[in-house]
């Protein structure tokens, strides 16, 4: 597959011909805008890569320290609890799972099962590699920021560029969002890292074409859907800078390249997108409101604060960055906004579906952070004081996230103490207790993580297991007097709202509770109560 040669390139070269053509000198290539400035000598191979790391390295090294304190200390929530079990199903079991639910996050499921194969089913264990994505991915953040910088001229060094790519990288890994993701085991950490490194690629081939760039380019697409299908709407922000570059330097081939490699790209990831939209109806329950949309800067930020100086830069920003500004301004609005507007349809509005746009919102903020101390560093004074007002921005954004920073290790209001509760079970479970469980909440699939490696009662109204129906949820049994007949000792798990644990049961359920056994002891615990039951009267028939 031959390719053009650099659009810059070829446009010089029709100049020179035509002058030629025309009896008359080449013209001299324009001069930069702005002061007049002694050319920079170009670095050696061993400075550039010396600045490279500069500017990747801290970046990584602060998300990857954000994303790994407290990793385990907070218990695992329900869409971690699916995780956790269709990561551990065997192949066939997953097949069939993945059959009636969850296919989009097919890929992630088969990298945790490897992960967990290797490390264990902990829960820092399982947070880990999503941990390494958030770092992966700030250090992406920052050497996309370097080039932007570089190639929209916001920069006039490489020194100064680098300077602007380890802000945005730093920049993103203080932002709450970021460590928070990171230490959940979901694949949303591997959707931002695929974005940044998908649209990375992508400058490089518009900037220099070949057929290794487009290729190389295509299989990150790829990897950006199998992520997550809702990061595909990045597309839309590479379509723009695909098509400004044919436009503006009348290089058609660059936007029939990334057409063939983006279609390519997204046909390594047919299968998924076909069984996702027929499994769009798992997500149903899913319908936000214009209140919603409104907050997502909040949700996405830590807070409006912190959004507030983020964004504020950005918009700054949008004059230094003006090369690539419409390329990074749809990467924001874009996909917030599509996803909305489809919501009756497709149920993808979700933050964490979304967080893929942080990047291009620090990537701007950094070009104007940049723009606005570039006059103090024309001078070694003013060089001191820009790097002080740069680590005083920094240290503010910390500062801002601070408050959602301090309840990371803190347990979902919303999600039930399931922890405490397996602490209690494994502590005063004796041989032959059985279980009934109350709720709604997914509470089977919290309780069997919880208690995988301890002892537990028997789950007596169980009769179907998720994993022989290619389910998430069981199947319970239908008589529950004749599950409970061997039981003289009941644990009743309940999340019901209300005085009554035993309300939400089946009444046939409760009838059984309530005349053959009586409350021995309760345990309120943060939105569960756990109850002690002891047979008051034989199951029938045992008389």
């Amino acid at each position: 597959m031959s390719m053009q040669q650099s659009p810059l390139r070829t446009t010089a070269r029709r100049a020179t011909d035509s002058a030629s053509s025309e009896g008359r000198q080449p013209a001299e290539p324009a001069e930069p805008t702005g002061p007049a400035e002694t050319a920079a000598p170009v670095p050696s191979a061993a400075k550039r890569r010396a600045l490279t790391l500069l500017t990747v390295l801290p970046p990584a090294v602060v998300a990857l320290y954000r994303c790994l304190d407290g990793i385990g200390s907070r218990q695992l929530w329900r869409d971690e609890h699916a995780s956790w079990w269709a990561a551990t199903l065997d192949f066939e079991d997953l097949r069939a799972l993945l059959g009636t639910i969850d296919a989009v996050i097919a890929p992630y499921y088969l990298l945790l099962r490897l992960w967990i194969t290797g490390f264990g089913d902990s829960a820092a264990s399982m947070r880990t590699p999503s941990a390494l994505a958030m770092a992966l991915a700030a250090a992406v953040t920052a050497a996309l920021g370097r080039r932007l910088a570089v190639r929209s001229g916001v920069s006039r060094t490489g020194l100064a560029a680098s300077l602007t790519g380890l802000g945005a990288g730093l920049a993103f890994a203080l932002l709450p969002a970021v460590a928070r993701y990171g230490q959940e085991a979901r694949p949303y950490a591997f959707s931002v890292l695929a974005v940044v490194v998908s649209t990375l690629l992508l400058l490089r081939a518009l900037e220099q074409p070949s057929a290794s760039r487009w290729a190389w380019y295509a299989a990150s697409v790829t990897l950006v859907g199998a992520a997550h299908l809702v990061s595909l709407l990045v597309l839309a922000a590479h379509l723009l800078a695909a098509l400004t570059l044919a436009l503006r330097d009348r290089d058609r081939a660059a936007f029939w390249y990334w057409a063939l490699a983006a279609l390519a790209g997204v046909g390594g990831i047919a299968t998924l997108l076909l069984r996702g939209n027929g499994q769009s109806k798992q997500i149903a329950w899913n319908n936000p409101t214009l209140d919603d949309l409104t907050g997502l800067p909040r949700e996405l930020f830590g807070s409006w604060s912190t959004a507030a100086v983020v964004l504020g830069l950005a918009v700054i920003g949008l004059w230094p960055a003006r090369r690539h500004a419409g390329l990074l301004v749809c990467w924001i609005v874009l996909p917030p906004v599509l996803t909305y507007v489809t919501v009756d349809r497709l149920h993808l509005f979700l933050e964490r579906y979304l967080l893929f746009t942080l990047a291009p919102c620090v990537l701007l903020a950094a070009a104007g952070a940049g723009w606005l101390l570039s006059p103090l560093g024309r001078a070694a004074v003013g060089r001191v004081v820009a790097g002080l007002l740069g680590t005083a921005l920094l240290g503010g954004i910390a500062f801002l996230a601070q408050p959602a920073m301090a309840t990371l290790g803190d347990n979902p209001k919303s999600e039930p103490d399931y922890r405490g509760t397996a602490d209690l079970l494994a502590a005063q479970t004796k041989p032959g207790d059985g279980m009934v469980i109350n709720s709604q909440l997914n509470a089977r699939r919290a309780l069997a993580y919880e208690l995988r490696d301890r002892q537990a009662p028997t789950d007596i109204l169980l009769q179907y297991y998720p994993e022989d129906l290619g389910r998430f949820q069981g199947v319970e049994c239908t008589d529950p007097s004749e599950c409970a007949r061997f039981t003289d000792r009941l644990w009743l798990v309940s999340t019901a709202v209300g005085p009554n644990p035993l309300a939400q049961l089946p009444k046939a359920t409760q009838d059984v509770l309530n005349q053959q056994f009586k409350v021995v002891d309760t345990k309120q615990l943060h939105d569960v109560k756990l109850v002690l039951l002891e047979r008051t009267q034989p199951a029938p028939g045992e008389e």
